[in-house]
């Protein structure tokens, strides 16, 4: 009988090739936070340094997105490579942009919970079909308007005059930011996806996980934008 060499297993290929699944399967759905070195080191039963390595790898093929303070995110690996160093969207004039919704969209999203009906949620699902139509025709443009509203019908969720005017005397900003995001390959479609999730959320009235949605978004698009302008 021969004797066969046991191979070493190596760790580092092991975390990686479990957490790849997890992203190419669709298990993990771009923009989903993924939890910390320290909890997947803890799930994984190895050391921090193992999950550092993984991830470095996965980083390395562009499907996850890390920016220090912030977070790993699952990543489209489409969105990177030759061609966006015409990405025109400042990581500061994104964080404006956050900030501004934070202010008003949350916060009609909270009121949501008391006045929002029907009839609003209804304006909300035919301007997301208007987002299916036109990233299914190509017509970016058009999209980029049935984006802005949608997330006007979301404000108008609120019932608060104020909320909904400072929502429309900045569709001309906003729509700068949509024209730049909505840009990046399969970023529409990343779009429609997100934003159907949103809807779901805001329909359960469960203000935890709309404002989870809301704080996740922000994060992986100022995460990505980081890594646009690092690698433009």
């Amino acid at each position: 009988m021969e004797i066969r060499r046991i191979d070493k297993i190596n760790l580092t290929d092991e975390v990686y090739q479990q957490l790849r699944g997890m992203i190419t399967s669709g298990t993990w759905s771009e923009g989903m936070k993924i939890e910390s070195e320290n909890q997947l080191a803890h799930q994984f039963s190895v050391s921090r340094v193992v999950v550092r390595e993984a991830l470095q790898k996965l980083r390395s093929e562009r499907l996850v997105v890390t920016k220090q303070g912030v977070g790993t995110f699952v990543a489209n690996p489409y969105n990177y490579g030759p061609g966006r160093a015409d990405f025109n969207l400042t990581e500061e004039w994104y964080r404006q942009f956050v900030d501004f919704r934070s202010a008003v969209e949350k916060t009609a999203a909270r009121l949501s919970v008391l006045h929002a009906t029907e009839e609003d949620f209804a304006r909300i699902d035919a301007a997301l079909e208007e987002m299916k139509k036109y990233n299914e025709l190509g017509d970016n443009a058009s999209y980029n308007i049935a984006d802005f509203e949608f997330h006007l019908a979301v404000v108008q969720c609120g019932h608060n005059e104020f909320l909904t005017n400072a929502m429309q005397a900045n569709k001309a900003l906003m729509l700068q930011v949509f024209n730049a995001m909505n840009e990046v390959p399969g970023g529409k479609a990343h779009g429609v996806q997100s934003h159907q999730e949103l809807i779901e959320k805001l329909r359960s009235k469960d203000m935890n996980t709309v404002m989870k949605w809301y704080d996740g978004m922000g994060s992986y698009n100022i995460a990505r934008i980081s890594t646009f302008l690092s690698e433009g």
